[in-house]
């Protein structure tokens, strides 16, 4: 291997001249010219697009866009199923009148649902039938007031205690309280 010195590459600048002076607008700085943006010739730049033209004088302006349409609510299947099972146990009386219902009436209408196979039908559908009906104003007066539980054929099953009552009275009174 050779040790020859490697040539390096040097750049120098020349010498400004004083006698030059530099054009109007520009600003020299260390032998570069600056060029304003303001002093360019007016070229349209990518991106800017096509300008207007002028509406003419007896044009008329242009109505505003309307408003998409709404768009059409759709009701979940669950729903459906929901409103078809209800309608289906309103034909008991006691599901009508909103009489206080046994513990465990959900097997019941489980097995309701599969005697007349009800499609779609399902465990949560059934729980938000329940729970929706259990919630319902009329129902809770009526844990309130009553004495005993009903089957769905209307046959009793149990009585209601003390801490159900005061459990109904305590829900009436914060569904209240929460309006006023």
């Amino acid at each position: 291997m050779t040790d020859t010195p490697k040539k390096t590459l040097t750049i120098t600048r020349k010498p400004t001249t004083p006698s030059a002076s530099p054009p109007a607008g520009t600003v020299q700085r260390t032998g570069k010219r600056i060029i304003r943006r303001e002093e360019l010739p007016q070229v349209q730049r990518a991106g800017q697009g096509k300008p207007k033209p002028k509406p003419p004088a007896n044009a008329k302006p242009k109505k505003p866009r309307k408003p998409p349409a709404p768009k059409k609510q759709v009701t979940p299947p669950s729903q459906l199923k929901l409103r078809e099972l209800n309608d289906r146990l309103n034909a008991f009386r006691v599901w009508f009148d909103f009489h206080p219902l046994a513990i465990g009436i959900e097997k019941d209408i489980f097995r309701l649902v599969n005697e007349e196979q009800f499609p779609g039908a399902s465990k949560k559908v059934v729980q938000k039938l329940l729970r929706m009906h259990v919630n319902h104003g009329v129902y809770l007066q009526n844990i309130q007031s009553g004495t005993d539980r009903y089957h769905l054929d209307g046959t009793p099953d149990g009585t209601i205690t003390d801490y159900q009552r005061q459990l109904a009275t305590d829900t009436i009174t914060k569904r209240l309280q929460g309006k006023s």
